[in-house]
């Protein structure tokens, strides 16, 4: 298990974990590797963060790497405070 990355963004914390998955089969050890993406979200203030919320990422292409992963989950998780992600909400934080 990855230790989750953080960012802050407009008044909030944003944790990130990339889960890498089992590699199938058929896929070569070189190929790209698939991500479950796990951000939370919390109102931070004065160093400290306030009630979390966690959203999944939505099913993405592979990653070359857990930092491309990761990076994804920071994106997204800006689009959900930015209100873009229609049915995300950080207004209960």
């Amino acid at each position: 298990m990855s230790t989750p990355l953080s960012d802050h963004y407009k008044g909030f914390e944003i944790k990130v974990q990339a889960l890498r998955r089992a590699k199938e089969r058929d896929e070569p050890d070189d190929g790209p590797r698939h991500f479950d993406i796990v951000v939370t979200i919390a109102r931070s203030s004065s160093g400290e963060s306030g009630r979390a919320e966690m959203f999944g990422v939505p099913e993405q292409e592979p990653f070359d790497s857990p930092i491309d992963a990761t990076r994804a989950g920071i994106d997204y998780a800006r689009d959900i405070i930015d209100n873009k992600v229609e049915g995300q909400s950080v207004d209960e934080l």
